[in-house]
């Protein structure tokens, strides 16, 4: 067991869609007034981190998001997209392509004798975060090819990709699955409608009732349909279930195959669908012949499904080489980025670490974030303020997710409200930190309020973006605007800085490096 050597507490801020760009333009960043995060900025070493594509185990260019950030941040090197290793299979034709994984076969000689339907449910994007919709196409073409009916309930995007840009994307995949004689689109809404997590119930029900009764209004041209909605100002997240003319519902002998590629992605929807009655639904659950995801999805849901492909793990986290040291941790967030940190930053290890508290605060219904900006930003400031003057852990952690959140709702006086309540406790806890004579790390995650604005067509724009993000580096006792300077890095690198702050060393696995210039030793607790 190693004590600790470094300043104590140290504490990381995680600030979720913190990205840098320098142009004031629709940048709710620069235009927001955060005095406390400028003097911290200009008086304590600081650099800038790669957070998209390559660097956070992305495919080139791909903007950053929260899991490939949180996977990177504690795994200490980037971990390969299960996006990555989904669309090798895809694009082979050989004994590891898609047409022969033995789960896939197993679906087919299930549903195939009984005269049942796979309904495919996933995202028609591009996007390659929540959904892509060529993996929707290959897996509707294929099963049509072996005479197996296909209806498609196709979710619309409009936060990884343009706010209505959906019209498009699903006539590129109708024109795909054209040739594909059994395979038809059964329905369509937007991702507000049970992907999404902390999704309203009410719409999550409105969409299990169009999937497993056809209970919704028919049209027969969908891409009029996405028209429509758009001219009364819906982008595609909130696009209200509609349904073929043709579509009947589930029938028994049926079954489902969840087109996700993250493992916490769709949870509501699912979850009503295998069991209405939960959600107030009058109708019994659908006798399906199997129930099948793309990538394995998280507790309960885990369990009642079969996946094609596993999540993302990984072994020698950053919350568990601590851990294994000796030393004390305390990770604080909200509710709407929970799953997060087992999925990802914690190697979809569900299990405290010894030593280890987490506590989950509440986050406002989604619906109502426009009108509460900082969240629960409030009491995780409070909890953390108190942990700090406690003095039982030598290691906290704090996620705010405002910028992000707000940021992908489009709208910037809601962000730019965000991120000034973040200032103002990013103030209170640097009040506490200078007092204690610990240690303040702010972290940038993956970028998103920095661009508000569409360059191209001037409208909100949601999606997350390549921008790095900042790593600001307060306090210790004796430490001053003259600590050594910073290396620049990704976020791959924030795990070794940590554990060499902590005088711990790196297990070997961590291919990211320190960032901390010098070799000089941190100062010891109580000097």
């Amino acid at each position: 067991m190693t004590a600790m050597t470094g300043a104590r507490p140290l504490v990381l801020a995680m600030l979720d869609g913190w990205g840098l760009r320098g142009e004031r333009e629709g940048n709710a960043l620069a235009l927001a007034r955060t005095p406390i995060y400028d003097r911290l900025a200009a008086t304590w070493p600081r650099t800038q981190l790669a957070a998209s594509g390559e660097a956070v185990g992305l495919m080139p260019g791909q903007p950053g998001h929260m899991q490939a950030a949180y996977t990177t941040l504690g795994a200490g090197r980037p971990i390969e997209a299960p996006v990555t290793r989904i669309g090798r299979a895809f694009s082979g034709d050989g004994p590891d392509g898609i047409a022969h994984h033995p789960l896939l076969r197993e679906l087919i000689t299930r549903v195939r004798p009984l005269g049942g339907a796979v309904h495919l449910i996933g995202m028609v994007t591009p996007s390659r975060i929540a959904g892509h919709q060529h993996y929707m196409a290959v897996l509707a073409a294929l099963l049509s090819h072996e005479g197996v009916k296909v209806w498609v309930h196709a979710l619309m995007d409009g936060k990884d990709t343009a706010s209505q840009g959906g019209i498009d994307h699903l006539r590129e995949f109708l024109e795909d699955i054209e040739g594909a004689e059994h395979a038809e689109l059964g329905s369509v809404f937007g991702r507000a409608y049970g992907f999404d997590e902390g999704a309203d119930a009410t719409a999550t029900a409105s969409a299990a009732r169009a999937i497993l009764e056809a209970d919704a209004p028919s049209t027969e041209y969908p891409t009029a349909y996405l028209d429509e909605c758009y001219r009364k100002g819906l982008d595609d997240d909130r696009i209200p279930p509609a349904v073929a003319p043709s579509y009947r519902g589930i029938r028994p002998d049926d079954a489902v195959l969840f087109v996700n590629l993250q493992p916490d992605h769709g949870q509501p929807l699912l979850s009503t669908l295998l069991a209405p009655e939960t959600a107030g639904l009058k109708m019994a659950a659908p006798l399906l012949a199997g129930v099948y995801s793309l990538v394995r999805l998280t507790q309960p849901l885990g369990a009642k499904t079969s996946p094609l492909f596993e999540a993302t793990s990984f072994s020698s986290s950053l919350a568990g080489t601590l851990a294994s040291a000796g030393l004390r941790q305390l990770t604080l967030l909200e509710s709407v980025v929970e799953t997060g940190l087992s999925n990802f930053a914690r190697g979809g290890s569900n299990a405290l670490f010894p030593g280890e508290t987490i506590l989950v605060t509440d986050t406002p219904p989604l619906a109502q974030i426009e009108r509460k900006p900082d969240l629960a930003s409030a009491s995780l400031t409070n909890e953390l303020l108190a942990a700090i003057k406690n003095g039982e852990h030598d290691v906290m952690t704090v996620a705010f997710p405002n910028a992000a959140i707000l940021g992908r709702t489009g709208n910037m006086k809601a962000t730019i409200a965000a991120i000034e309540a973040i200032d103002k406790c990013l103030g209170k806890i640097a009040a506490q930190i200078d007092k204690r004579g610990g240690m303040l790390i702010l972290c940038g995650t993956y970028g998103k309020a920095e661009r508000m604005v569409d360059p191209e067509s001037g409208a909100a724009c949601r999606r997350t973006t390549q921008a790095p993000v900042p790593f600001i580096m307060m306090g210790g006792r004796g430490a001053s605007s003259a600590r050594g300077p910073l290396s620049s890095g990704t976020l791959a690198d924030v795990a070794p800085t940590v554990l060499e702050l902590c005088g711990v060393s790196a297990p070997a696995e961590m291919s990211g490096r320190s960032l901390l210039a010098t070799t000089e030793q941190p100062d010891p607790v109580g000097a």
